[in-house]
């Protein structure tokens, strides 16, 4: 086969895998949530001004090192079990549930620290799918790696949340609010 045809092969594979969807799809959205993300937090960090500025001086650099080595982690997970991952920028933006705007670098910079809160509240909704999808799967190692990610996320949340005067939960998703999903 050439290399054409393989990459046909495995972007039909992967529509299927989405529409199933299985454990290694949800992570693609997972591993391009990281990614967009790790872009979102660097320019709130270039850009948020008053006492976020602060709190993203401290904190940013960590969100993203940590951000950039689970994305690495996932990648790895995933192709050691002959798992697609995004590998273009198009199937990064495709799969990504995050939401960009270039206007919200001007945003006040709470604003933009409850931005970057709510974007990892959307990331813990795919997680928790894909770890039982993992589990459904037999798929321990996977499940374990999100359920770490998931716990530190929920930690960043908390902080960020605590830092801006708000309750853990306050202005984010609540599945009451939302039987979609």
């Amino acid at each position: 086969m050439t290399n054409e045809e393989l990459y046909a092969q495995e972007l039909k594979q992967s529509e299927i895998d989405h529409h199933t969807p299985t454990a290694g799809a949800m992570t693609g959205h997972i591993i391009s949530n990281l990614l967009i993300h790790s872009l979102k937090i660097s320019q709130a960090k270039f850009f948020a001004k008053g006492p976020a500025a602060l709190f993203l001086e401290k904190f940013a650099n960590q969100w993203l090192d940590y951000e950039i080595a689970e994305f690495n982690r996932l990648n790895q997970l995933l192709t050691d079990n002959s798992e697609a991952i995004p590998t273009t920028t198009k199937q990064l933006t495709e799969f990504s549930m995050l939401e960009e705007n270039g206007a919200d670098k001007y945003l006040k910079g709470n604003e933009q620290l409850f931005q970057l809160v709510k974007d990892f509240d959307t990331q813990t909704l795919f997680i928790t799918k894909a770890i039982k999808l993992a589990q459904k799967e037999d798929w321990p190692e996977l499940g374990a790696n999100l359920s770490h990610l998931l716990a530190w996320i929920k930690e960043q949340i908390a902080k960020a949340q605590r830092f801006l005067n708000h309750e853990v939960r306050e202005g984010l998703y609540n599945e009451k609010d939302d039987d979609d999903f």
